[in-house]
């Protein structure tokens, strides 16, 4: 009796030891999803931890502190989940438009130290009150962090991180990611495992933290971070990746249907359509005229992109892709590769005389403008030149086409070409009627390396209508 009496209580003390010597860490975040009007989503990677809580309060109210918390493990659970690597969102609701709050992180009741501000303000209600308020983006592509463990022979591929802080200066009001933004290696693509390794071992980049804080985060993808190079909706494991990415980004919505995971963005006059130009793609390979009606998008994406287009009232309409759209002059992998389904919807943007529409696009290993001219018909419809920016890359090494026939292409503004690591910056502003679009190429350094300006009255195919002025009130005879 006494001997099993006494075998109980070192065993008693031995678990309390090791649950209570755990060390509790975050690992990576807090990095700040979507943001709405009156709630916003958190995402953070943790191991060690019990609860996790975010406590926050309008800045100009700090008497006003809200938490909200969630329990990842109670003291019935094995103690060996304590160690794992946790992903958690966690959403704040029923907050006020138009309000800067601050926010801290507690890891089982303890408040994290970390050495920048932790702040976000909700969309203002604008519409039918004031003009669309002026705002910065930014749009990115080829997130490149090395593992040598895992890496290919020779030289590293990826050119340093040390570009986010860069990005996180730059104060953005929220931030597009174009895809490739982590990149499985052979060894990862291969297995559940191995994908939750590359995503969790990327998203840990110490200089990637304060800009995921800075700004709301939204994102799509590309080959890269959904499986092989250059891979199609024939990947096996393609439902695994898409868990994946789910687990790691806050986007509002994931596709339809459950396929899919493009999704619309909405910020001030502006709306963003992030594409998925893998999840239904035919092979790049394939040869189009034996494989028509050749697709990237799908019938169903197509669909949505369609009515989203013509149903829009934005001053500018973004349509986000991980690879180039307008290019005609490249072997890349693009959608040069589907000319009839490009074509169908460039003749839909025409034919229906969609206004502001431009395409933001990466994966090309450097940045660039293309743009294309359109024939206008009688009516002087259709006539508005289409443009194409690219923004890549972010850390991944620079492409080859210095050395390519492709260096000179007539599709190209002039200027507009650099082969360096580097992001765009997107500024929003002007009036009702007179907005632009002031597009700057950056380099880690903080360099402009090439700057464009768009124009809505350059972008416009018949006067659009808007919600930008306030509406008169009747009055009474």
């Amino acid at each position: 009796m006494f001997l099993r009496k006494l075998t109980a209580l070192i065993l008693g003390i031995l678990f309390f030891h090791d649950s209570t010597s755990q060390q509790v860490k975050l690992l990576a975040g807090p990095m700040l999803g979507y943001c709405e009007h009156k709630e916003v989503m958190f995402w953070l990677m943790t191991s060690g931890a019990r609860k996790i809580a975010i406590q926050y309060y309008p800045e100009k109210s700090a008497k006003q502190k809200e938490v909200v918390e969630i329990e990842l493990c109670d003291n019935t659970k094995d103690i060996q989940q304590l160690k794992e690597e946790k992903t958690v969102k966690i959403i704040l609701k029923d907050l006020e438009p138009g309000v800067k709050y601050n926010y801290s992180v507690l890891l089982d009741g303890k408040e994290q130290k970390i050495s920048y501000p932790l702040t976000f303000t909700t969309r203002e209600i604008w519409e039918w009150r004031a003009p669309a308020p002026d705002f910065k983006f930014i749009a990115g592509s080829c997130n490149y962090v090395n593992d040598s463990a895992y890496d290919r022979p020779g030289n590293p591929y990826g050119q340093g991180t040390a570009i986010f802080n860069t990005m996180a200066n730059a104060n953005a009001n929220l931030m597009v990611w174009l895809g490739d933004n982590t990149y499985l290696r052979e060894a990862d693509y291969s297995s559940a495992s191995g994908i939750a390794y590359r995503y969790a071992h990327t998203r840990k980049d110490k200089n990637m933290q304060r800009f995921f804080a800075t700004q709301p985060n939204y994102a799509m993808w590309d080959d890269h971070d959904y499986g092989p190079d250059d891979a199609s909706k024939s990947y096996i494991l393609k439902d695994v990746t898409k868990k994946t990415f789910i687990d790691y980004w806050c986007n509002k919505t994931y596709g339809e249907n459950d396929k899919g995971i493009y999704t619309k963005v909405s910020y001030s006059d502006c709306e963003f359509y992030l594409t998925d130009g893998r999840s239904f793609r035919d092979d790049s390979r394939s040869i189009e005229a034996l494989n028509f009606p050749k697709t990237m998008l799908g019938a169903q994406q197509l669909a949505w992109l369609k009515n989203e287009l013509i149903t829009s009232r934005a001053t500018f309409k973004f349509i986000c892709l991980g690879g180039q759209f307008l290019n005609e002059n490249t072997k890349a992998e693009c959608y040069n590769q589907y000319q009839e389904e490009r074509k169908e919807i460039i003749d839909f943007i025409t034919k229906n005389t969609i206004s502001g529409v431009i395409f933001i696009t990466g994966d090309r290993h450097h940045s660039e403008v293309i743009k294309k001219e359109r024939l206008a018909n009688n009516k002087n419809i259709g006539s508005y030149t289409l443009y194409d920016i690219t923004s890549s890359p972010l850390s991944s090494g620079v492409d080859n086409i210095l050395n390519l026939s492709e260096k000179i292409n007539p599709m190209r503004v002039e200027g507009t070409l650099a082969v360096k690591q580097n992001f765009c910056l997107f500024y929003v502003s002007g009036m009702p009627g007179e907005r632009k679009i002031l597009i700057r190429s950056i380099d880690k350094d903080n360099n402009t390396l090439w700057e464009q300006t768009l124009y809505q009255k350059d972008l416009m195919d018949s006067l659009p209508e808007t919600t930008v002025t306030p509406r008169k009130k009747h009055q009474k005879k």
